[in-house]
């Protein structure tokens, strides 16, 4: 059954109670079933739970956010769709789905969700994206360009070679890293042996 629609200006001046009374009931009963939505109800329903505290939230997914000073905002967006502050976000995940964001109320934008988990990836946790995945050198080669699986949209702050198919841990120890940018980094190493190497970023 829907939930009643809300009538503004009831009862109006002049009427009595028994001509309004279907349409302050209405009233009623409709904004306590819109708050019980996503709240525990009046009642305690369900189960005996404090009034008001949350069930669930839902999010209406928003095209257009600004920032409001002083005031933390959180709500939805697609990425690459999502216009915060006259800027569009950048589509990671580009798959359309809808995503988690907060807003400062300095108008410092985060993305809280999004993630490609596979074996070359990424995830945002917190604001921070981090990447990660493999790469291979062949024997007798000692520089290798790296690409991450995307590109970062502002910053990275730390990649780093972390593991080799090699028994030896000083193979992976032994990979410098140069040229670094948002989109990749160049990795060297002194060593030989055909060898798939694991990398992380992290960034934003």
């Amino acid at each position: 059954m829907p939930i009643p629609t809300y009538t503004p200006g009831y009862p109006p001046d002049g009427s009595s109670l028994g001509q309004t009374k279907v349409v302050i009931r209405n009233n009623l009963d409709g904004t306590f079933q819109t708050l019980a939505v996503d709240h525990i109800d009046n009642n305690g329903s369900p189960g005996s739970n404090p009034a008001g505290y949350h069930k669930i939230i839902h999010e209406v997914s928003q095209t257009n956010v600004s920032t409001a000073t002083n005031v933390n905002q959180v709500f939805s967006g697609v990425p690459g769709t999502l216009v915060v502050n006259s800027t569009t976000t950048p589509a990671i995940p580009n798959n359309g789905d809808t995503q988690l964001y907060s807003l400062s109320g300095a108008g410092v934008l985060s993305q809280l969700t999004g993630s490609l988990l596979a074996g070359n990836g990424y995830a945002w946790v917190g604001g921070i994206l981090l990447q990660w995945g493999t790469f291979s050198m062949a024997s007798n080669i000692h520089s290798q360009g790296v690409s991450y699986p995307i590109v970062f949209p502002h910053n990275v702050f730390m990649p780093a070679v972390i593991g080799s198919t090699s028994n030896d841990p000083a193979e992976a120890a032994g990979v410098n890293l140069s040229s670094v940018s948002t989109s990749g980094f160049t990795a060297y190493r002194t060593g030989n042996g055909n060898l798939n190497y694991t990398f992380i970023a992290i960034g934003n």
